[in-house]
């Protein structure tokens, strides 16, 4: 169990009955959103608890387990049944086998420092075994759960729904924060849940972290609620008695002051394709974004991404914004140049993929998800990891050819940029939340239902 206080850990385990309560008292998809994304909103960060053999339980795996308990329950049939695509089976045992590798293609002891030796133990099988199964538990399981709980064709409307209606609820913490810093999480669970308070501040002022893990996941949740709230505009769905316009100018309002650079980057040019792009643009757009994740690694690899004019293009937004950037690139040239030495599989955990001075110091940050995922799990690691996130994007622009409901295509090419605009992120920062997952598995579900009339289940 994390040592985080009682009742941070009593708030993880309680979160098991209170999901179960909720699928007993209203219908399973209201009960399997509210469980993932309450969970996401509200859970303590930092908090876990560990069962032997397995990796850590926390709010990034609890929910989704609630869930897949509450359907065995009310639905039994249909959340032990796989999905129909056989590469999603395929990605998830890769995860599996991929950190089962890693773990036996590392099992020799590092040893770094001339002058003070820091001495890195080698992985076992078992250790591998975890890499994979906290891979599957925290991807693949939001994944499937998202192909199950949305399904047919009125969910994908719920779904907006549901967020931007969140979204609109959860601004009103993120407006608390900012007047009075981040301190929400300390009240309630009694510690802060991110060590440098100072990233915090930002232009003069606060950025809100709520109970998120960063700022960062405060900021991007707001983008993916924005989009939501714009792909209702043309519907007749109201968020809390307002009407889908006034809530996505609220929450592009929110983006704005949550004070993220990429997050208002992300609903600066999101926000106007989903309001003027026609569907197929943004399909294009999203399968553009999602081949370029994809390829980062190789792009980097290759000196093939113009870093250079992306520093100069940083410089006119401060020099600070581009001292961040840069100090991104040098990690990451650092984090390759090792990965390098075990592409397919990886270093392994326990700061084995970090770079280390004479001294025996640690040198390098692991920011971006690609390569926390490349350096720790290799080529392997990677492709499963983030495939799984991407390749849905893919199918529904093939699947939309086949659907003849405009509004349905234009739900569908938003959800696929929705999508998109969080594997992107994933590139300058780490997986704070793995609800993007959840989305990915949804859009692959929803794009189903839509181009085949008999795949509505229930």
């Amino acid at each position: 169990m994390s040592p985080v206080g009682v009742f941070a850990n009593a708030a993880l385990f309680l979160w098991i009955p209170i999901s179960l309560t909720l699928f007993f008292t209203m219908p399973r998809n209201r009960a399997a959103l509210v469980t993932i994304f309450g969970g996401l909103l509200f859970l303590p960060e930092l908090a876990w608890f560990k069962i032997p053999l397995l990796p850590p339980f926390s709010k990034q795996t609890v929910p989704y387990l609630c869930v897949l308990l509450g359907y065995s329950l009310r639905a039994p049939g249909r959340v032990w049944s796989p999905p129909k695509e056989w590469w999603v089976t395929f990605l998830a045992l890769l995860m599996v086998a991929g950190g089962a590798a890693t773990g036996l293609t590392n099992g020799d002891v590092l040893t770094y420092g001339k002058w003070h030796h820091v001495v890195l133990p080698g992985l076992t099988f078992k250790d591998g075994m975890s890499i994979g199964l906290g891979e599957m538990l925290g991807a693949a399981v939001p994944f499937f759960l998202g192909t199950v709980v949305l399904r047919e064709r009125k969910d994908f409307e719920d779904l907006l729904a549901f967020l931007a209606a969140t979204g609109v609820a959860y601004s009103l913490f993120a407006l608390l924060e900012l007047r009075l810093s981040p301190q929400l999480h300390a009240w309630v669970y009694g510690y802060h849940q991110h060590p440098d308070f100072q990233q915090t501040v930002r232009f003069g002022g606060y950025r809100p972290m709520i109970f998120m893990g960063h700022g960062l996941a405060v900021a991007l949740f707001f983008v993916v609620t924005t989009l939501c709230a714009t792909a209702l505009l043309h519907t007749r769905r109201r968020v809390w008695g307002m009407t889908a316009r006034w809530a996505s100018r609220w929450l592009a309002f929110i983006v704005l002051i949550c004070k993220s650079t990429a997050a208002i980057v992300y609903a600066a040019v999101a926000v106007p394709l989903t309001m003027f792009a026609s569907p197929r643009w943004r399909q294009r757009i999203a399968s553009w974004l999602a081949l370029f994740v994809i390829l980062y690694p190789a792009l980097r690899q290759a000196d093939l991404f113009p870093t250079q004019g992306l520093l100069s293009a940083a410089r006119l937004l401060g020099e600070d914004r581009a001292g961040s950037m840069e100090f991104r690139f040098d990690n990451e040239e650092v984090l390759l140049k090792k990965a390098r030495e075990r592409p397919w599989f990886g270093w392994g955990l326990s700061g084995r993929n970090e770079g280390y001075d004479e001294y025996g110091r640690m040198t390098t940050v692991t920011d971006g998800a690609w390569i926390i995922s490349f350096s720790v799990s290799g080529v392997v690691g990677f492709l499963s990891l983030f495939g799984l996130l991407v390749l849905p994007i893919f199918v529904s622009r093939r699947r939309s050819r086949k659907i003849d409901d405009e509004s349905q295509r234009d739900m569908l090419a938003t959800l696929s940029l929705i999508v998109a605009v969080t594997a992107i992120d994933l590139i300058p920062n780490g997986i704070f939340s793995n609800y993007p997952f959840f989305l990915s598995g949804a859009l692959l579900s929803l794009s189903r239902a839509r181009s085949d009339p008999r795949d509505d289940r229930s």
